[in-house]
């Protein structure tokens, strides 16, 4: 096997380890956190390993707090610029958060909370027992001026539960959780188990896009919706950041302000949407006699530069792909954004960028490829060589590495393009798919939507057509087969083999891709096309 065939296979072998390690498979720094944590099911939840004994507190919750006897539900709204909320009475819950700027295919807002679900229901711990507020009827105040709204079980004057709700100008919602004159209390538990609903009419990716998060203790818990179908992450902690859950596009994320008397948390699977969901728990041995507990919950697109403003790590809800490349996605999402305020077409867009970056590496590719003509003009020489040396092995090789240094070439020569490739080619994926800015933009006809695979397969089909065309215009000029010995045939029929294999390796390979990443392939491989035919052109003009 010669050394431009090896060169290929490896080639091929890396491109396939490099999807299989950044695309296909979950994250590996996720696995390590999630066993340093040991939260994976190897430790039970705080609140069932506490010893909460009934003797040490006196349990007034029942007697006490009388359910309103009023058979209809109040349901009451409340909304900034970019959400609207609408709250349920019935245990003070969010029942719908509709996102102001964003919409499905036909128009409708998108809602994050699920269908007939719920999020933010309250369970008061005291003593040993557990009284759930689900189904109280909370009476409430609006203000509507402040953004804000309270509920409250008992006199408003003073209220034995209160629960305040507040929106920013944004995407963050306030909540206050108030308990008294109700005894001694343990803590409470938000409940959050109906999870984020889908962002998209028919998610395909979703066991790959949907996550939950949790920052505690300094560390990040990321799991994928695949591996919470194997394994419910529960534990407990010591120093409580933020829990998350994160549809393809959009998150709620629960971030304690301070003190921080959360210490456990246990995930879920929504029975009907079969989406992640998650629960918190603050329950503590030390009771107290009155309970106050205040969170924001961020509501909104995973969006990187957002998600910042909102708490420590939280950016890291936006998937970027691996940390060490997270700065050069970053990158890319703003100038294709920036782009995008002058072309308002992202296909159009992708095809800028891709000619923007085949110029950048316009010196290099055309440096690769003058090496790769001389390794052309080699050939009769090579073959020389190796009837010559056939049976000598280490003096061929001697020879060659001569043949090679005269003239200045080199096999591995046209390999370094396509490694420096890589980096941007893994980073534009994560831009392209989870980048909102690329959630239902169309391109031309058939593409709807460059963030999901072409439904017609026609750009995976272009682009393996063009890497056919680019690699038979690099293939050497035909030598007499009467004129090569066997070891030679085999050589070139390996190279014709790999000039079909490779096309079609990456077609495979690329029909699940996102739509806008198939597109910057395509284009820039047309361009690789085009900038080949003058390289050749002129190389020849020289002769």
């Amino acid at each position: 096997m010669d050394k431009r065939t090896l060169t290929a296979l490896l080639l091929m072998l890396v491109l396939y380890l490099a999807f299989d390690q950044f695309v296909w498979k979950p994250q590996r720094q996720s696995e390590r956190l999630a066993q340093q944590h040991e939260l994976l099911q190897q430790e039970p939840a705080i609140a069932d390993t506490l010893d909460r004994d009934a003797s040490d507190t006196q349990l007034f919750l029942t007697d006490s707090l009388a359910v309103i006897e009023d058979a209809e539900t109040h349901e009451v709204e409340l909304e900034n610029d970019y959400l609207k909320l609408v709250f349920s009475s019935k245990g003070a819950k969010i029942i719908s958060i509709e996102l102001k700027g964003y919409n499905f295919s036909e128009g409708v807002p998108v809602d994050l909370i699920p269908e007939q679900g719920s999020i933010l229901g309250t369970t008061i711990s005291q003593g040993g027992q557990e009284l759930d507020l689900a189904k109280r009827n909370f009476a409430f105040t609006e203000n509507p001026l402040e953004k804000s709204i309270s509920f409250y079980l008992g006199e408003e004057s003073d209220p034995q539960v209160l629960r305040e709700y507040n929106l920013d100008e944004k995407y963050g919602i306030g909540i206050l959780t108030k308990v008294q004159n109700l005894g001694s209390v343990n803590g409470i538990r938000l409940d959050l188990s109906d999870g984020i609903a889908d962002s998209e009419k028919n998610p395909k990716t979703k066991i790959q896009d949907y996550r939950f998060f949790l920052y505690a203790d300094n560390e990040l818990l990321k799991v994928s919706l695949s591996k919470m179908r194997k394994n419910q992450p529960r534990g407990s902690f010591g120093s409580f950041g933020y829990a998350a859950v994160r549809s393809k596009y959009f998150t709620l994320a629960l971030r304690e302000t301070e003190p921080q008397l959360s210490r456990a948390f246990t995930t879920v699977i929504n029975a009907e949407t079969h989406n992640p969901g998650f629960s918190v728990d603050s329950f503590q041995r030390t009771a107290k006699a009155n309970w106050e507990q205040s969170f924001v919950l961020f509501a909104g697109p995973a969006d990187a530069s957002l998600l910042k403003t909102y708490g420590p790590q939280m950016e890291n809800i936006a998937e970027r792909g691996y940390n060490w490349l997270r700065w050069l996605a970053n990158a890319f999402a703003w100038f294709l954004s920036w782009l995008h305020g002058f072309v308002k077409n992202y296909g159009v867009v992708i095809v800028i960028f891709a000619f923007l970056i085949k110029i950048v590496l316009h010196p290099l590719t055309n440096k690769s490829m003058s090496a790769s003509l001389k390794m052309q003009e080699l050939q009769p020489h090579l073959h020389a060589l190796q009837t010559k040396y056939k049976n000598d092995p280490k003096t061929l090789q001697v020879e060659m590495s001569k043949l090679y240094k005269e003239a200045g070439a080199s096999p591995m020569s046209g390999c370094l393009p396509l490694l420096l490739q890589m980096p941007i080619f893994f980073a534009l994926y994560n831009v392209l798919r989870y980048s909102l800015d690329m959630r239902n933009a169309g391109f031309v006809f058939w593409l709807k939507d460059l963030s999901e695979p072409d439904p017609y397969m026609i750009l995976p089909i272009l682009m393996g057509i063009f890497m056919i065309l680019q690699s038979k215009m690099m293939q050497p000029k035909p030598v007499n087969v009467d004129e090569m010995d066997e070891k030679q045939k085999a050589a070139q029929s390996t190279q014709k083999m790999m000039t079909w294999m490779m096309p079609i390796m990456m077609f495979f390979i690329f029909r699940g891709m996102p739509a806008g990443l198939v597109l910057y392939w395509t284009v820039f491989n047309i361009y690789s096309v085009i900038q080949q035919y003058y390289l050749l052109k002129k190389h020849r003009n020289k002769e």
